[in-house]
């Protein structure tokens, strides 16, 4: 741990001021078993740690450690470290962030060679280097992968509704904040999505999909999805399933980079299926406008539909 981590701990031990030292030790005294959970490798006996704890918190006092046996408190400042390298190592563990802008794409390439194309409007946190047992990331917006094969080492993307797990395949997830909706489409391999709300499990193979319904919380699994039509975005097609009004108009401003607004609130309720290839906005527009009888116009700064 660094030295001066290391004294403001020793410090607070030993009953004299250190206000990091106090922080430190405070999240540990109130989940102490998280702490010791999180640290798989640590020497110090558990027991005796956590009967040390009990007795400082019946006497809630910390200094009378230096009067008591130094290898105890020596255990305790070691685990106190610990958590404080954890905890302070957390926002640190995805060192690097990739955000692409409304009407941007870009592809990104990680350290153990997996490959992932950004969609407009998304964000991938990700490790510089994959340490430990998986490789995680983490992903808003929509994204497309084609991962690495390391059975040893699960590829694991987490979005706010998904986990979704793989050891080396190809497969687009999807994920925006706006959208009612998130899913998988494969397009090769085998892959495991679980619901961070429900715990369930899906296992989506080539030529399926499962969709999180944030409605009713509920994992959805569909077969017969041509591969062909799985990440249609990266050749510039648009494809609208049903979609609603307002998901629709947020898709068409990230892809396009404009601001379209709906005036008339009515047509919120509207949901369109539609098909646009290599489209530029006005007419992508207009045929939205032709699909849900409505018209636009464009001001400065963007369109209005009526």
């Amino acid at each position: 741990m660094p030295e001066k981590l290391h004294r403001d701990i020793k410090l607070f031990l030993e009953g004299k001021p250190s206000p990091k030292g106090e922080e430190l030790w405070n999240k540990w005294y109130d989940h102490p078993e998280e702490i010791l959970d999180s640290i798989e490798n640590i020497k110090s006996d558990r027991s005796k740690l956590n009967r040390e704890l009990r007795q400082i918190k019946k006497s809630n006092k910390v200094v009378f450690l230096q009067n008591r046996n130094w290898a105890m408190a020596a255990s305790l400042l070691v685990l106190v470290g610990l958590s404080c390298f954890f905890y302070l190592s957390s926002e640190q563990i995805m060192n690097k962030q990739y955000t692409t802008k409304s009407g941007e794409r870009a592809k990104v390439v990680l350290s153990d060679g997996t490959q992932i194309w950004l969609n407009a409007g998304s964000k991938l946190k990700y490790p510089g280097e994959f340490k430990g047992d998986t490789r995680e990331v983490y992903l808003t917006g929509e994204a497309f992968f084609d991962v690495a094969k390391d059975k040893k080492h699960p590829f694991i993307i987490h979005t706010d509704k998904m986990d979704t797990k793989v050891l080396g395949t190809s497969f687009n997830v999807q994920a925006y904040p706006d959208h009612a909706t998130q899913e998988v489409s494969v397009l090769t391999g085998r892959v495991n999505v679980k619901s961070t709300v429900t715990e369930e499990n899906v296992y989506v193979t080539p030529g399926q999909k499962v969709v999180f319904k944030s409605k009713c919380n509920k994992l959805k699994a569909f077969t017969d999805i041509p591969v062909n039509s799985i990440s249609l975005w990266r050749k510039n097609i648009i494809v609208f399933e049903d979609s609603p009004l307002p998901e629709v108009i947020a898709t068409i401003n990230r892809n396009y980079n404009v601001n379209v607004q709906i005036e008339n609130k009515n047509l919120n309720n509207l949901k369109i299926s539609a098909y646009f290839k290599e489209l530029p906005v006005d007419q992508v527009l207009a045929l939205v406008c032709n699909i849900i009888n409505a018209d636009y116009k464009q001001e400065s700064g963007g369109y209005i539909i009526r």
